[in-house]
């Protein structure tokens, strides 16, 4: 994943919009388990995935391999042997399974409606090797099943040809399984909609039929001009296509609207995963509106019982909120939380207990040199969805 940036000024701020937002974790630095001293440098870890299995109350995480010696690229934490009140800054683990390959590098895991933990290994490394410690390869999907002990592999599959043609330009996805509320044992009806935000492109997997496609479309596109970050009066210039996608209320046909929106753009579009189905369809998303200006963000989240997409802002050190049953302009996008530390919001889920967890990790990709904080810049936050959106634009209401 590689941004190209440039130099300009900061204004922060710092405001907590929704009193329920908590901080679950925060590091400066990340440690692993059972991993020696000197090994690795601790400020080399950067997660910019997580996941929560709301079952065991386990996060995984994606760590990628942004730079040398990072000791696991799929990591987790199970949260019931770290008091958060008691230990801020826990160590990662390494993710337990008993597939035993090994992983080159990992951003995003995703767990679905059957407790399947998928995950996207880019096969190869975001720096400058040196030797051949992480052989390059193509790109896999691979999922394990958390509902067995031991988290065994389930099913991999490599991505080959154009698909694969820009690995580093893999940004978020989601998992449709098709029949969620019947026999998971069963459920090899499923798709992935993996977003690159390099070729501008949406690539579909359908696990049943073990095939894998591509779409284009001008939506992918980042809009003209650029996105930035600022820090310590220092302003990041980048560009990022399609970046983060999330899945709606399925209809009577088994078919989903499927949100997303570019790194480097305001804009929200929805697309409805039967025309993604099709190999070779001619796509007709539908552009819902802008968020407002400054909003850019390369993750989003449904929570299907509020109704609402939520989204972790790139820039603006906040969470932002919009129901899907209003018009989507800039008065009808509320504020959860807002922060002057929360630095470059990287990713955003809803768990299946419909709780909210939110990350910043305080580096968005780039060529610089690590830059300096005075605070713990890798931040994970939680609330739960009906408690985040109280008094706010994206709250609606039942009639009493």
């Amino acid at each position: 994943m590689k941004f190209f940036l440039s130099v300009i000024a900061l204004a922060s701020f710092q405001y907590v919009f929704c009193d329920d937002v908590e901080r679950f974790y925060a590091w400066r630095n990340i440690t692993f388990e059972d991993v020696k001293e000197g090994t690795y440098k601790p400020g080399d870890v950067i997660p910019t995935g997580v996941t929560h299995d709301a079952k065991t109350k386990k996060l995984y995480f994606g760590v990628p391999r942004r730079y040398s010696n990072i000791p696991y690229t799929l990591a987790e934490i199970d949260t019931r042997n770290y008091n958060r009140s008691e230990i801020r800054s826990p160590p990662f683990s390494k993710f337990n399974s008993q597939s035993g390959k090994e992983f080159t590098s990992i951003y995003q895991p995703v767990i679905d409606d059957c407790r399947r933990l998928w995950v996207l290994d880019v096969g190869q490394v975001d720096y400058k090797k040196h030797g051949n410690e992480y052989p390059t390869k193509n790109p896999e999907i691979i999922a394990f099943d958390l509902n067995q002990e031991g988290n065994p592999e389930v099913h991999r599959y490599k991505l080959e040809g154009d698909v694969a043609r820009s690995p580093l330009g893999f940004g978020g996805f989601a998992v449709d399984v098709i029949n969620p509320n019947g026999n998971c044992a069963k459920s090899d009806e499923t798709y992935l909609y993996i977003t690159n935000f390099i070729d501008n492109a949406l690539i579909v997997y359908d696990m049943k039929n073990k095939n894998a496609w591509k779409f284009n479309d001008d939506s992918f596109k980042p809009e003209p001009g650029k996105s930035v970050f600022n820090h310590k009066g220092e302003q990041y210039s980048y560009i990022a296509g399609i970046f983060g996608i999330t899945l709606g209320d399925r209809n009577k046909d088994g078919h989903r609207p499927a949100y997303y929106l570019a790194g480097s753009s305001t804009k929200v579009y929805s697309v409805n995963t039967a025309s993604l189905k099709e190999k070779g369809a001619s796509l007709k998303p539908r552009l819902l509106g802008e968020r407002g200006f400054k909003t850019e963000a390369i993750a989003l989240a449904y929570d299907p019982k509020t109704k609402v997409i939520f989204f972790v802002e790139s820039d603006s050190r906040q969470v932002s909120c919009w129901n899907i049953q209003k018009e989507l302009i800039p008065k009808n996008v509320g504020v959860i939380y807002t922060n002057a530390y929360f630095v470059f919001g990287t990713d955003i889920m809803v768990d299946a207990d419909s709780t909210l967890w939110f990350m910043s990790n305080a580096h968005p990709p780039t060529e610089l040199p690590n830059l300096d904080f005075d605070k713990r810049q890798i931040r994970l936050m939680y609330v739960p969805t009906h408690r985040a959106i109280r008094n706010l634009p994206c709250e609606v209401r039942k009639p009493k």
